[in-house]
């Protein structure tokens, strides 16, 4: 048995959600006897991030950098140092933040570093200014994996060349996770009955996702059926703003915002039918865990959702901007059982057949074996 390979994480996040899971559950299944794992993150007044947090809970090696603004010098010196001591190998990093900051601390220690895109959501004009940085460092790296194809095409966009990409979807879990039950606490928090129709989606409230879209669509939608509600899981800038449309349409009984929630997939099993409207994706996590617990899907053909959900087959995929065309396949499976039924199970059998951990896990570590000193060696 050879060295241990030493693989270093790096993620800038006071939030956890879909990426930060995905890096939590490619440590757990990461061949313990060939490498091993360590996940860096910032610290801000002395609080750790609620990824450090979580990644102790199940007892994966963590260390804290402190946060001395976006690209303080001292925040790259401290990271290169923290490479060399540790003796890490390879370094991949997450996000923007951590591409620009790992590149110049991964120079400086003289290892090879793979850049993670996940996409880029244009939220806010500083957020489009790191995102444009984060576009130029990915040609300095040495790797670059896409978790779409999706996500790829825009990246080769870029003249960067083929051979430094690599696509490795995210994940998901099915086997051995029992499904959550249907209690139909949902319907009754919402105020509906339990043979309404509840459509819902979940993510940030920011432009990217076009929630107010999805306000459009609903008008559309309860017009024609009156048994139809909508409801977003997440929070975001925009709340206001989406609240204020959803009274100017008229739709406070039918629309609704409950806030962030954890565990986002027992609440998709009180639904009936799974919506995404997004203007830009990388491979949505939440796409996946909707058809973890077996419900349609109608979303925008963007960025990886194509990839997962198989127009006609485990839902529908439309453009953003043909709101009509997505009421009218809600109203068709909201109108029709079985094929939700139906849609939902072959959405189910395509994540199995193709999003699993265990292909992931195969595929980084054929990456991180790749990797050397010296950048990647073909």
């Amino acid at each position: 048995m050879g060295q241990k390979k030493n693989i270093l994480h790096l993620i800038a996040s006071n939030f956890f959600g879909g990426p930060e899971r995905q890096i939590l559950a490619h440590a757990l299944r990461l061949d313990p006897d060939r490498y091993r794992f360590l996940l860096a993150s910032y610290k801000e007044e002395g609080r750790s991030s609620e990824i450090i947090e979580k990644a102790r809970e199940l007892k994966i090696p963590t260390r804290e950098i402190l946060a001395q603004g976006a690209f303080n010098p001292r925040t790259i010196t401290e990271l290169a140092s923290m490479l060399k001591d540790e003796k890490i190998d390879i370094l991949c990093v997450h996000g923007f933040k951590s591409n620009v900051v790992g590149r110049l601390a991964s120079w400086m220690a003289g290892i090879p570093m793979i850049a993670i895109s996940r996409g880029w959501t244009w939220e806010t004009p500083r957020v489009r200014f790191y995102e444009k940085l984060d576009r130029a460092f990915l040609k300095f790296a040495d790797h670059i994996v896409a978790v779409s194809e999706g996500q790829q095409k825009k990246i080769l966009d870029l003249a960067i060349p083929v051979e430094k990409v690599s696509v490795i979807h995210n994940g998901i879990d099915l086997n051995g996770a029992r499904p959550p039950e249907k209690t139909g606490n949902l319907k009754r928090e919402l105020g509906l009955g339990e043979a309404d129709i509840l459509v819902m989606s979940a993510g940030r409230l920011s432009p990217e996702k076009n929630y107010g879209g999805l306000i459009d669509v609903a008008k559309l939608v309860t017009q024609k059926k009156h048994d139809v509600a909508f409801t977003v899981f997440g929070e975001g800038f925009l709340r206001g703003e989406l609240e204020a449309r959803v009274r100017q349409a008229g739709l406070e009984k039918k629309f609704f915002f409950p806030g962030f929630r954890k565990d986002v997939k027992s609440s998709m099993a009180e639904a009936d039918i799974f919506v995404l409207p997004s203007f830009t994706e990388g491979l949505p996590n939440v796409v996946l865990e909707a058809y973890a617990v077996k419900k349609p899907v109608v979303a925008t053909a963007v960025g990886g959702t194509p990839e997962v959900v198989e127009d006609g087959v485990s839902g529908f995929l439309t453009r953003p901007e043909e709101t009509e065309k997505m009421a009218e396949h809600i109203l068709r499976l909201a109108g029709d059982p079985d094929l939700r039924r139906e849609m939902g199970e072959k959405g189910h059998e395509r994540v199995r057949a193709i999003f699993g951990f265990e292909d992931q896990t195969r595929k980084y570590e054929e990456l991180y074996t790749r990797v050397g000193k010296d950048g990647i060696r073909r």
